[in-house]
């Protein structure tokens, strides 16, 4: 089936008001006015802002949290941690149903024994698995990730001070070397950390991607250029710092009627660790650097939920000092080209047919993205309906 959406203004990292035509799973044509093919499904996109879908940088995905993230417009989920079971059955899943946002994980993160995040084992979240503690381990650490699956290697770089812990956490020379075997075996290495001691650590050490940003000072000039300079991405995941609700996601008509029941208590919960300004400011002077900022998330920790979570992570990048248009390029564009996610993130010929409809124009207020009107995966339209109803 042909699908031509008409109307919508099209923002993908550039804007202009014209027509896509979607043939199978990708799309095919991109213009001001395109011939509609005999038989082809016209979709009337007036008043809306048409987006490639949205994708969350930093999720925990279990089973039914990528449903309601597409459902919200992101079509891509990278989990940051899971068991290889969770995230081999998810990666499947995902690549069989468009009904779902695809979902890539770095599987078993690096961590040291003991250490964060084991306590999500003793809690039953996670089953026990394999740390390490010596760089001489790095090598075979990360060759049993790759025999797993993993699509990149995720080192955690937790001594649990920014929360008043003192955890046993990976000394330097063992993410150094955790880093350089993820890059022979052509993985991005991925570093959480919370302060900004554990940062210096990871840039030291060559690593790609901040998880995080650090929050356990304030932000200053010479980590931020540092920061710029190495060209390592960060996932400043500020809604996981606001505490309780951010941005009002489950009173919201616009998200409450597509949030599962289960997600609320853990949306509701208060999690205010008083340290958004911090990120902020942190993630403010990153971007003032020339640094590459992407969006993501944390869920589903408490105070966000699948896919709303995103939109709520626009408005705080927004809030930093991003313009709109570069908040939306930090759930699109950048994440495809940071993480190789081929044919994502732009709306152009040959392209996956993942796109987001909205009504209104959010690169002039970015809380338009809340607005969704569909969401295609694959070139298939999800039927936001039908979920919905499915949830009452």
């Amino acid at each position: 089936m042909i699908t031509v959406i008409r109307g919508a203004w099209i923002v993908d990292g550039e804007g202009g008001r014209g027509e896509v035509v979607i043939d199978g799973e990708r799309i095919t044509e991109v213009g001001a006015r395109v011939p509609v093919p005999p038989g082809a499904r016209v979709v009337d996109a007036s008043g809306g802002t048409l987006l490639p879908g949205f994708v969350d940088c930093h999720t925990h995905s279990f089973p039914g949290s990528p449903i309601q993230a597409l459902a919200l417009g992101v079509t891509t989920e990278l989990d940051m941690f899971s068991s290889p079971e969770i995230a081999a059955t998810l990666r499947a899943s995902s690549a069989r149903r468009a009904g779902m946002a695809e979902v890539r994980s770095a599987g078993t993160g690096a961590s040291a024994p003991g250490g964060y995040p084991a306590m999500l084992v003793e809690s039953g979240v996670y089953p026990p698995y394999p740390t390490l503690a010596e760089p001489e381990e790095a090598a075979a650490f990360v060759r049993d990730r790759v025999a797993e699956g993993s699509d990149y290697l995720k080192i955690i770089i937790e001594d649990g001070q920014a929360y008043g812990q003192n955890l046993p956490c990976l000394r330097p020379e063992v993410v150094a070397a955790l880093t350089r075997a993820a890059h022979e075996h052509g993985l991005l290495a991925v570093a959480h950390v919370s302060t900004r001691a554990a940062t210096v650590t990871a840039l030291e050490a060559g690593v790609d991607v901040l998880a995080h940003v650090f929050t356990d000072v304030p932000g200053d000039a010479e980590i931020a250029a540092a920061i710029a300079e190495s060209g390592t991405a960060v996932v400043p995941t500020l809604v996981q710092f606001e505490g309780r609700d951010g941005g009002g996601l489950a009173e919201d008509p616009r998200i409450r009627p597509y949030l599962h029941p289960a997600s609320l208590p853990g949306l509701a919960a208060d999690r205010d660790q008083g340290r958004l300004e911090n990120a902020l400011a942190t993630t403010r002077l990153i971007h003032r650097h020339g640094g590459t900022l992407l969006a993501g998330t944390d869920t589903p920790n408490p105070g966000t939920t699948a896919g709303a979570s995103v939109h709520r992570e626009l408005e705080l990048l927004v809030r930093a000092g991003l313009s709109p248009l570069a908040a939306l390029a930090a759930a699109t564009s950048e994440p495809a080209r940071v993480f190789g996610l081929a044919g994502r993130g732009r709306i152009a010929p040959g392209q996956q047919a993942d796109l987001l409809l909205v009504d209104g124009d959010p690169t002039s207020d970015i809380t338009a993205t809340r607005s969704v009107r569909a969401v295609w995966r694959r070139g298939e339209r999800f039927d936001r309906d039908a979920y919905r109803a499915g949830l009452s």
